[in-house]
This record gives C-alpha cells, structure tokens and sequence, in this order.
C-alpha cells in the first residue's frame, strides 16, 4: 500500500512535468519532478497536510490531501544522484529512481531523444580487413607456437569433440589433428607429475577467442590465416572482400560521453545469421543471479557468439570487424577483435522482461584502467511490439530501437577518466514480441595473449 501511494505520488507530479513540458525526456523532465515533489513537502509542512489544489491537482472537485508526502532524497543534478541512505529501510532514493525510469519507459509516445548532429562515416572492408590480417599476422609470427599453431593458455570448453581423446606428446598431437577431419586444435590439462604425454581432447571448432583462460591447461589452434599471410596486400584485400566501400551515417545524440547510432547498421542478412548463431530459444539460457537463482534484475535470455578474428572470410568476424573499425574511428580509441569479450546475444521474449538500471563499465568519475570496459555497443535485430527502449537513466535520454540499427556509448572521457553516471541504462520492459540484441562490450589493451578475462575484469 505505501509503494503504491508513493508512485502514485511520483507520478502526478510525472504527469503534470509532462503537461507543462511536453515529453518525459531530458535533464529537465527528471528537474521538474523532482522540484514538484519538494514543493509538495514544503506545503505539507507549511501548511499542516493540506495541500495545494493547483499543485496536487483536483479529486471529484475537492482538493486533494496528501498524507505524508514523498520524501525527496538528498541529491544531485548533471547527471541525477540520488544518494542511498542505508538506514532508510523502504528505500526512498532507489523506489524514486524505479518509479521515474517506470514511467519514462511507459511512454512510448516521447519517441526517442533527438539528434544533435550527423556524419558520414566510409567503411572500406577490403582495405580494414587486409589491414587487420597483416596485424594478426605479425602477432603470430611473435606468438608461443609456430607458423602453423597457435598456443594459448587456457581450455577448451566441453563439447564439439572430434575423433578420441588419447594420451601423447603435443607433437604427435599436432600431426594426430592434420589426419582428423575437421580438426581445428586440442586442448589438455598439464599434469603435475610432468608427464609429457597428457590425455589430448581434439576439437572441431577452435578458436583463441574461444579459450577459457586457465594456467593449468594449455590448447593449440591450427593458425587459419596462413594462406592469406603468404599473399600480398593486393591480393589479401581481394580475398577478404570485393565490395565496394559504404557509406554510413552517424546520428549524434550526445558528444561526451558519446551517445551515438548508425541506422541501418547491419543487413538483415547479417541479423539473421546472428541470430542462427546465437541459438534457438531453448539453446539461450535464462539470466541467473551468481547464486544460481533467475535474477529478477535482468530478465532475459543469452548465450554468447565467439568471434575467431583468424579467419578473415567468416561473415561473423566481418561483421565484427566491421563493428570494431566504426568504434575504433568515432571515439579514437585503440580498439580490436582479438582477446575481446564475445558477442553477447540476448532475447527479451515474455512480457515484463527488462534489464533494470546497470553500467556496463566504471562510471564512478576515477581515472581509467587499462584493461577495463571503455564502451558497448547495441546492435537491435528485433523490436518488441511495445516498449525495449534503452533510457539512460541519470540523464534523461531515451533510444527508441529499430531492426537494425546500432547504438554506441562510451564512458570513458578524452582526459582518461571515467563516465560518473550518465551511461547508468536499462532496457525498458517489453510489453509484446520480441527484442533481440547483440551486445559487444570494448575493451582496450587486450589482444590473444592478454584476453579480456585476464585482463582488469570490470
């Protein structure tokens, strides 16, 4: 009863901003409501509980009394922090922020934040891509292995098993994979009594992305861009691609921390395929708590999609690297496929199902760590009949998700210090379809020997 009457409270004064303002998005929405709700506590103490009838509004032609009016916690503005109080056991500070994100997510009617710019951006796949090539090809040549494999720290995980798994030295391991079709690498635990021939699992799917770091088991990966480094750059370009280069433009939203999307991103072509790889819906698993519990803070579906960056002419890692070149440009970071966290596929599917407020990265205002998320993007393959906005929470933006678009927001700043807040975001609860997305989050400093899971994990 008292969380009831407490948004109902909220979302008057919601009401009435919008009235006055026209929308329930930006800086001054969130302003509005708030000064609303302080107002009616200073008339409540004033005026001993008998409110004002042209603030609270009208009931059946009375006035409206508001017993005990909304308590407005201690806050700041640019972006919203609203601070916790840790010995308010209702929880003022998080019930305001659930009821205004609430009600922004309900109007679809706002539509989505404006434009504050545009620009064009060229995507050149053949000149990137041999680009990209000859980089991993120098790496390899400096990587533990040889010409021909790849070594990593870390296993393979379970499944995609070819042939049998049989006791032998890594050499005649090498030379066992050559015979097997479709063998791609191996993978074993070294043994703590030094014994040279450990028990090899050979794999049909391998890739360095794919290795689950772990200094107890080591994995080799047959290197499958060895044909394409033997070739010149001319002929690199026309084996990755013969495309001519695209054109894209970039809508910008907000400068810094960058808020920015590129319509028509992917093909539908491409979000097919992606959504092929992320799996049925009986293979996407249902968000979990770390105990083991469904969580009831993000209510979804996911798996994810490994990206090998060493096969230059798989469509996913084109698309990829399509993905990381538009990042790498737009915000000047150094930013690349190899050692990345992989593609994160989620399905919102029942109704009610939502991402509650998070940040993907830091966004507490301290200097930046190497090694540490520094931007996400959003690629949206399906939309959801209503609701699936993306509402930045603290600042009063709003991304309304059309197939096929990409959103991208940094929170890391040009002076190398973290966002504080402005990137906080959730995903609004659907009320109807589907919404399927694929989430890449950008790490920089990480490569195939330093993966994102040895790196600073944020």
């Amino acid at each position: 009863l008292f969380r009831s009457r407490s948004r109902k409270q909220v979302f008057t004064q919601a009401d009435a901003c919008v009235s006055e303002l026209g929308t329930s998005l930006g800086v001054s929405f969130l302003d509005c409501v708030l000064e609303k709700l302080e107002a009616l506590e200073r008339d409540y103490d004033n005026n001993g509980g008998e409110e004002s009838c042209a603030r609270d509004g009208e009931v059946d032609g009375d006035c409206a009394v508001m017993e005990d009016p909304f308590p407005v916690p201690s806050y700041t503005r640019s972006p919203l922090t609203i601070k916790h109080d840790f010995n308010d056991p209702a929880d003022h500070p998080g019930m305001l922020m659930d009821f205004i994100r609430n009600y922004t997510c309900a109007r679809d009617v706002d539509g989505g934040s404006p434009v504050l710019d545009k620009h064009e951006w060229v995507y050149d796949e053949a000149e990137v891509g041999a680009a990209l090539l000859e980089k991993i090809c120098q790496e390899n040549m400096k990587s533990e292995g040889s010409a021909q494999w790849n070594k990593a720290r870390g296993f393979l995980p379970a499944g995609n098993d070819v042939g049998k798994a049989a006791e032998m030295d890594v050499e005649s391991a090498k030379v066992h994979c050559d015979k097997l079709p479709m063998c791609e690498g191996f993978t074993f635990q070294m043994t703590a009594d030094g014994n040279n021939k450990p028990m090899i699992f050979f794999k049909s799917r391998a890739s360095r992305s794919g290795v689950v770091a772990s200094d107890e088991w080591k994995t080799y990966i047959r290197f499958k861009g060895s044909g394409y480094c033997d070739s010149n750059s001319a002929q690199q370009q026309e084996q990755i691609s013969t495309e001519p280069p695209r054109t894209y433009t970039i809508e910008i939203l907000r400068e810094e921390p960058l808020v920015a999307v590129i319509p028509n991103f992917a093909s539908q072509e491409d979000c097919d395929m992606l959504i092929e790889a992320g799996g049925t819906d009986e293979v996407m698993g249902r968000a979990h708590e770390s105990g083991g519990g469904p969580s009831s803070y993000r209510r979804s579906y996911s798996t994810n999609i490994d990206v090998d960056y060493e096969s230059p002419t798989d469509p996913i890692t084109r698309f990829a690297n399509r993905m990381f070149a538009f990042v790498r440009d737009i915000t000047g970071y150094s930013l690349y496929g190899p050692g990345q966290e992989p593609i994160n596929a989620v399905l919102y599917k029942d109704a009610g199902d939502e991402y509650r407020p998070h940040c993907d990265g830091p966004c507490n205002g301290q200097r930046n760590q190497y090694g540490a998320r520094v931007a996400t993007s959003i690629l949206y393959c399906q939309t959801s009949d209503g609701g699936g906005q993306t509402s930045f929470t603290r600042s009063g933006m709003m991304i309304m998700p059309r197939p096929r678009d990409l959103l991208l927001f940094s929170y890391k700043h040009h002076n190398d210090t973290w966002d504080n807040g402005f990137t906080e975001h959730s995903g609004c609860p659907i009320t109807g379809g589907r919404k399927w997305i694929a989430t890449q989050w950008y790490r920089e400093g990480v490569n195939y020997d330093v993966p994102w899971n040895m790196a600073e994990n944020v």
